[in-house]
C-alpha cells in the first residue's frame, strides 16, 4: 500500500500495510477462542476445526500476549520484519503457541498453510489493506498532521480483527489497528488518539 504525504510544508509521512505476521496470530487467537464458544452464534473468523492441530491448551493466553509482543517489537524495530518470510524465517516465535510434538509441528504447518492460502489472494491482504482505502487514509492524514510538525513516519499495521488475548500495541510511530477501528465512524476519535500518541512518544 503506498505512503501518503499531502503537498503542505510538512515532512510528515503515514504508511500503511497488513503484515502477515500479526494477522497471523489474528487467525490463531480466534481459532483458539472458537474452540472456547463452541456454542456461540457469532463465532468468529475463521471457523474451522483445528483440534487435531496441537494448538497449545494450558497457558495458551498468556504464551498468545508474549508472542504477541515479540511479533509487534520485532515488526516496529524492523521495517523489513514481515517482508522476510518471517513465519518460516521466524517460527521458533510462532511454534510457542503449539504443544512441542509431532502434532504440533504438524499443526504449526497446517495453519501456516491455511492461513497463506487465505492472506495471499485478493480477499486477504489486498482486502484488509484496502479497507484503508485512499479517502479514509487521506481523512486520518489530514487530522494527524494538523498536529504533526515534524519529519517522521507513522507506521500503521492493519490486523483483520480485534486483539482480544493482549492488550493495545503502540509504539513510538508504530501503531497496530484493528480494521474496525478504520471502517466504522464512531471509533475515528479514539483511533486518531492514539496515533497522535504515538507520533508524540506515546506520551
Amino acid at each position: 500500500m503506498p505512503d501518503i504525504q499531502e503537498v503542505y510544508n510538512s515532512g510528515f509521512e503515514m504508511e500503511v500495510t497488513a503484515p502477515y505476521s500479526l494477522n497471523y496470530l489474528m487467525t490463531i487467537q480466534n481459532l483458539y477462542l472458537n474452540s472456547k464458544n463452541k456454542e456461540s452464534e457469532r463465532p468468529l473468523f475463521p471457523y474451522v476445526d483445528s483440534s487435531n492441530w496441537g494448538i497449545l491448551e494450558e497457558d495458551f493466553e498468556e504464551t498468545f500476549a508474549a508472542v504477541w509482543q515479540e511479533a509487534v517489537d520485532q515488526n516496529s524495530q524492523n521495517h523489513m520484519y514481515d517482508h522476510n518470510g518471517a513465519l518460516e524465517f521466524d517460527k521458533a516465535i510462532y511454534q510457542k503457541l503449539f504443544k512441542k510434538n509431532e502434532s504440533g509441528s504438524f499443526g504449526y504447518s497446517e495453519s501456516v498453510k491455511f492461513f497463506l492460502a487465505w492472506w495471499n489472494g485478493l480477499y486477504g491482504k489486498m482486502a484488509i489493506e484496502g479497507m484503508f482505502d485512499l479517502d479514509r487514509m487521506e481523512e486520518v492524514y489530514k487530522e494527524l498532521s494538523a498536529s504533526i510538525k515534524i519529519d517522521k513516519r507513522l507506521r500503521i499495521h492493519l490486523v483483520y480483527d480485534k486483539t482480544v488475548l493482549t492488550g493495545r500495541s503502540e509504539r513510538p510511530w508504530y501503531a497496530v489497528v484493528p480494521i474496525e477501528d478504520v471502517f466504522i465512524p464512531g471509533k475515528r476519535p479514539e483511533l486518531l488518539a492514539n496515533l497522535l500518541k504515538c507520533c508524540k512518544g506515546i506520551g
